[in-house]
């Protein structure tokens, strides 16, 4: 069972009343084929190979890091953080025994413990929008990486998310409740800005959309039920019109009308 807190909880992991239901909550992520696709594409716009050193910010249970790990070989050195000791040892535990050259720890992404220029490269997948510091943490990632390294953000924007609902009216009330449900909604269309404002070179910007098409599936990667009940008690719509939009989305899904999507940012940047 997914915390009613997902997708939004991510800010305190260890603090909610089932940790390990945001392990669960980042596979069933990861089990999504667009999913897979766009993390694809932010590991191949750091542009490493072997023997690089590379940096994975909020890590989670290290899906990417150890694809690194592989990428790099045994001259690199992969290192991956996350502020939840719950993702840091399951990322352990997933790495044990595998014998690649990656490191798993839990860290601050406003104060990463590492000198500087360290690092080849440095990403953030999915970080950045629950962060309240985001161009604080986009520094101490420019800190630890050398001159030349390449830095990889990628971030959904809650402004992008998709429900095809027959009442306009009542999904975009939803939609921008969603939005205004995450420390930073609209963080994924911020990003470009943010790495010039911080003086990056050779600004690049890919986006994705990740599609989904069953009721389920929605219910537990984008937390649609929850978005749904969570906008009632907030007043912006009532009970009655929570029920029925999700009565509606689920006679879609039977009838084989469900789609839903969040749309985000890819955004890589040289330190100069």
């Amino acid at each position: 069972m997914m915390s009613p807190q997902l997708p939004q909880g991510f800010a305190a992991v260890d603090g909610g009343e089932d940790p390990h239901a945001f392990v669960s909550y980042v596979d069933a992520v990861s089990a999504l084929s667009s999913a897979q696709a766009y993390k694809q594409l932010t590991l191949l716009m750091l542009r490493v190979g072997e023997g690089a050193r590379v940096l994975d910010v909020g890590c989670g249970t290290g899906d990417a890091a150890r694809a690194l790990a592989q990428v790099v070989g045994p001259r690199g050195w992969v290192v991956g953080i996350d502020n939840s000791r719950t993702m840091i040892e399951e990322a352990t535990r997933r790495q044990n025994g595998l014998g690649l050259p990656v490191e798993f720890y839990v860290g601050d992404a406003y104060q990463i413990a590492f000198p500087d220029e360290v690092f080849d490269a440095c990403r953030a997948d999915r970080v950045f929008q629950h962060l309240r510091e985001p161009k604080k943490a986009l520094s101490e990632m420019i800190r630890v990486t050398r001159s030349g390294g390449r830095i990889v953000v990628s971030d959904p924007d809650w402004g992008t998310f998709i429900v095809n609902s027959p009442d306009r009216d009542l999904t975009r009330r939803i939609v921008g409740f969603a939005c205004d449900a995450t420390t930073d909604g609209w963080m994924g269309r911020q990003l470009p800005g943010l790495f010039r404002e911080v003086g990056l070179q050779d600004v690049q910007v890919r986006t994705s959309l990740v599609v989904i098409e069953e009721y389920d599936t929605a219910k537990e990667v984008l937390g649609i039920e929850w978005l749904a009940h969570g906008a009632a008690q907030a007043g912006v719509i009532t009970s009655g019109e929570a029920e029925r939009w999700l009565r509606g989305l689920q006679e879609d899904h039977a009838a084989g009308r469900f789609t839903c999507g969040l749309g985000g940012f890819i955004t890589s940047g040289v330190k100069p």
